[in-house]
């Protein structure tokens, strides 16, 4: 058996092993994939809006947070502007001279993590709750994520997102990967490795963010980085289910690599600095950190091998498309051998469970029920897309060049 061959097995071997593991994990714990715990403690809450040029979203998620079911006194929004060049920091001091619980601090541009840094520093409330300022809480989504600091080691509660605008092709194909990508954090919950708290809308103990030493400035994810931060030092992360926010994502393909360039650097960033804890403590050290690392590694070899696969089967065409014209056939050196059907079943069975998994997921979120035929769709065009800006990230990453890839 040659080495391709072997790489390719020892892929979809992975491949199957994670899914079965996520197929178990669903089927152990499907009754209670919606489940949120009853609040026992109605601790403060302040909500942190970091916001550059934002005016055109601002007013909906303030009043988004300001429809929040909580009880009276016990909530204050604090939006950060980041030296914003348009009317932002207007229509936010606006909101604050009607409402008493709306804060603004504006400071100069120096990114998100500085600017949620800033605000931890005036912030009153027990919890900290960090939304993206293009993003909007449901109104209970806040009572079903609280009861789960009832718990004294959740440092950390994040949210189902989904898709606000739902118009193109690259829209819709988010709405179906931000629920595959929902559904499958949750399952990480049942075994204590949700290993992203999502900007859109999670929610930290204030004093554990202040032990881990805040956000940093200089990882692009911010809420990755915190998260792995938060998961080394022993605390537990939660993921609700249940509590839903909704989201703007990218209309355009530009726009679209350029954030998910960025999701794969700030990635990458957080395994170098973590990954001297592998195999040292709980599910961080023996399962997120090695899924994770494995996801990046193998998306590079599979991206090789396709590449590699194209060139070799390139040039044999081309050959044999030449030589065609004098009597060659082509077809008549190819004969089946035990190694091909080995990679062909292992190939198809992936296949198959990969298939069965989207739809599962679909059923188990807002999407509902999906054909085989969008599923494929998803699963050989869209997420093929993914490669672009993983190469990317890459090279910008082993050029040293880290900058923030979005507005």
């Amino acid at each position: 058996m040659g080495w391709v061959t072997t790489t390719y097995i020892v892929l979809f071997f992975f491949g199957m092993f994670f899914l079965f593991i996520f197929l178990f994990l669903h089927y152990h714990n499907r009754k209670r994939l919606f489940s949120s715990p009853p609040v026992g403690k109605y601790r403060s809450v302040s909500f942190l809006v970091p916001a550059y040029n934002e005016e055109s979203s601002i007013s909906d998620t303030i009043n988004a947070l300001l429809n929040i079911n909580y009880p009276t006194g016990k909530k204050e929004i604090i939006v950060i502007n980041d030296g914003s060049k348009d009317g932002t920091a207007e229509i936010v001091r606006a909101f604050a001279r009607k409402h008493g619980e709306v804060i603004l601090l504006d400071k100069i541009n120096s990114g998100k993590a500085r600017s949620l840094n800033e605000a931890i520093k005036i912030a009153k409330g027990e919890l900290i709750a960090v939304v993206d300022a293009d993003s909007y809480p449901a109104r209970d989504s806040l009572m079903k994520m609280v009861g789960h600091f009832e718990d004294k080691n959740v440092a950390a509660v994040t949210s189902r997102v989904l898709v606000k605008n739902k118009n193109g092709w690259l829209e819709r194909f988010q709405v179906l990967d931000y629920s595959v990508i929902a559904w499958t954090r949750k399952l990480l919950d049942f075994v204590n490795s949700v290993y992203v708290t999502n900007g859109p809308l999670s929610i930290y103990r204030r004093k554990v963010v202040l032990e881990v030493g805040g956000f940093d400035p200089h990882n692009l994810t911010e809420d990755i980085e915190i998260t792995w931060n938060i998961l080394s030092r022993g605390y537990n992360t939660r993921m609700s289910y249940s509590a839903i926010v909704y989201t703007t994502v990218p209309s355009d393909f530009s726009t679209w690599v350029k954030q998910r360039v960025r999701w794969n650097l700030g990635g990458l960033q957080t395994v170098q600095k973590y990954w001297k804890s592998m195999f040292r403590r709980g599910e961080f050290g023996y399962f997120v950190i090695p899924y994770v690392a494995a996801s990046f590694f193998f998306a590079i070899l599979g991206f090789i091998l396709v590449i590699r696969y194209f060139w070799v089967r390139g040039s044999y065409y081309l050959l044999s498309g030449y030589y065609s014209l004098f009597g060659y056939n082509p077809f008549q050196y190819l004969e089946l051998n035990l190694n091909l059907t080995l990679l062909m079943l292992f190939a198809l069975t992936f296949f198959a469970l990969a298939i069965f998994y989207y739809k599962i997921g679909f059923l188990n979120s807002e999407t509902g029920n999906k054909s085989v035929l969008k599923i494929l769709a998803y699963s050989f065009f869209y997420r093929s897309l993914y490669v672009v800006p993983l190469i990317i990230a890459i090279y910008k990453l082993a050029r040293k060049d880290i900058r923030w890839y979005t507005k």
